[in-house]
């Protein structure tokens, strides 16, 4: 079946995808419990709740309700406003692919009709042929998602991320020779990914390379244990609202080497909820880097005032405490 798939995909049709469900106009808008949700998150939730209200058959209008349940983790809730959206706007592929995104997690074999629906509008688009082998990989049906990877490969010569998704199926498949081919691609293409050495080191173990195998899983023992995925359709792009989005904003400022910014980023952030811990240590840590070693104890002894039976508080007080004026690590990911 696999070279049915691989005409499928050359067609560039996929037209057996269902459509999504017709929206009623009198259908209540969908509003997850917020009892114990930032008063920011809460007030731009409720804001794009009320540009919803006000225009029920706007697809743009939903979709910018889903988009802001999506940043915030409410996935159930962003997947019906997506559908809606897709409803009202059928020519976008925006509303199809972020609920697809929505939908991977927690159901992933309903994200493939979406994901297969976007595709009528992204064919040319790399990571729109990643998403859908991915989530074929999730509920079992790998073979279907090898052509997907190949054309997102061909898409992108410069990425690296669907080989090492071909590789990792192979290695799953015991085909280690083909995994090893993809595997090496990956690398080459786009060095410190965790799952590429990690993949690699499978396959040399399997092929006799002992040590290279042992080589590439101690590189993958150092480097952060999920890398990122560049899509930018795949992410809404809103303003920040809320301690863990700041967070993320203030981690990506950082990486982009604007301190100032980030900084305020994450003082937005313990504003919105004081006991969110990964921006406290992050501003902590960024300060430590920034000579302010003063500012950053100060923001621990604080945070272990307010969790004094955190432990994890404590240990890196301690540790900034006795640190000999080594920098602190680079922002870490949730």
């Amino acid at each position: 079946m696999r070279w049915l798939a691989a005409l499928g995909l050359l067609a560039l049709g996929c037209g057996g995808a269902s459509a999504p469900a017709p929206v009623r106009a009198d259908d209540p808008v969908p509003l997850p419990a917020l009892e114990h949700v930032d008063p920011d998150v809460v007030a731009a939730i409720q804001q794009a709740r009320a540009e919803v209200a006000r225009e029920l058959k706007s697809g743009k209008a939903w979709g910018r309700l889903a988009d802001r349940y999506f940043v915030h983790d409410f996935m159930a809730e962003a997947a019906a406003c997506y559908a809606r959206a897709e409803a009202l706007d059928g020519e976008s592929y925006l509303w199809p692919y972020r609920l697809g995104w929505s939908l991977i997690d927690d159901r992933p074999e309903e994200a493939v009709a979406p994901f297969e629906r976007a595709l009528t509008k992204l064919a040319r688009y790399a990571p729109a042929h990643e998403a859908l082998g991915e989530v074929l990989v999730r509920i079992g049906r790998g073979a279907e998602a090898v052509p997907h990877f190949e054309q997102a490969s061909a898409l992108d010569p410069q990425a690296g991320l669907a080989d090492t998704s071909l590789g990792l199926h192979f290695v799953a498949q015991g085909e280690f020779q083909r995994a090893r081919k993809h595997l090496e691609r990956a690398l080459a293409r786009e060095p410190g990914r965790v799952e590429t050495h990690a993949g690699l080191a499978q396959a040399y173990l399997a092929l006799g390379e002992a040590e290279l195998a042992r080589e590439h899983a101690e590189i993958a023992r150092t480097l952060p244990q999920s890398s990122r995925r560049e899509d930018p359709f795949a992410a809404p792009n809103l303003p920040p609202a809320g301690a863990r989005a700041r967070t993320r904003f203030a981690r990506q400022l950082e990486r982009q080497g604007k301190s100032d910014e980030a900084v305020a980023q994450y003082r937005a952030a313990l504003a919105a909820n004081p006991l969110h811990y990964q921006a406290r240590i992050g501003l902590a840590e960024l300060l430590a880097r920034e000579g302010e070693r003063e500012q950053a104890l100060a923001l621990l002894r604080e945070g272990v005032g307010l969790m004094p039976g955190f432990a994890q508080a404590t240990q890196d007080l301690q540790r900034l405490e006795t640190d000999a004026g080594e920098a602190p690590p680079a922002p870490r990911d949730d």
